[in-house]
């Protein structure tokens, strides 16, 4: 079982206060999180420009199914590469958290922040919910434009 440290406050074991500790973790995770928002970001921007380009051209130069298809795949990716970076976040959060609860620290910004985040909707509502979520929508739809385009080609 893990065991939080009991409170110690002179210094932590690499040199540094545990309110300095404590802050270099934050920004970390903070900068961590820009990354992860900007990879993320940058992903679904081309996901959904391949998309857009293929409903608006008359002859595209490949079939629309595969441009489609590597759209959905590539916001599939960014999904993905999100849920990995989040595991980190989410480890950086839980140590703040640790440190403030096992009062290592007189700050407690991520048991705050935590709980605005959750708010009254909780889980079902966090970001990497609402993006799971999305992405089933956005596979529903591109789904329902490969059947009615097949339903275009094949004549009753």
């Amino acid at each position: 079982m893990n065991k939080i440290e009991p409170f110690k406050p002179e210094t932590s074991k690499i040199g540094l206060s545990n309110e300095e500790l404590y802050l270099q973790l934050w920004e970390r995770e903070q900068e961590h999180t820009k990354t992860r928002w900007n990879v993320t970001t940058f992903f679904f921007s081309i996901s959904f420009a391949i998309f857009g380009f293929s409903l608006q051209t008359k002859n595209p130069p490949v079939p629309p199914i595969v441009s489609h298809g590597v759209a959905l795949a590539i916001y599939w990716f960014a999904f993905v590469l999100f849920w990995r970076f989040n595991s980190f976040t989410d480890c950086l959060r839980e140590y703040l958290r640790e440190m403030e609860v096992s009062g290592q620290v007189k700050m407690n910004v991520q048991t705050r922040a935590n709980k605005a985040m959750k708010g009254q909707y909780g889980k079902w509502l966090s970001t990497f919910s609402l993006m799971f979520y999305f992405g089933i929508l956005y596979s529903v739809a591109v789904g329902f434009l490969w059947w009615q385009r097949i339903g275009e080609i094949i004549p009753n």
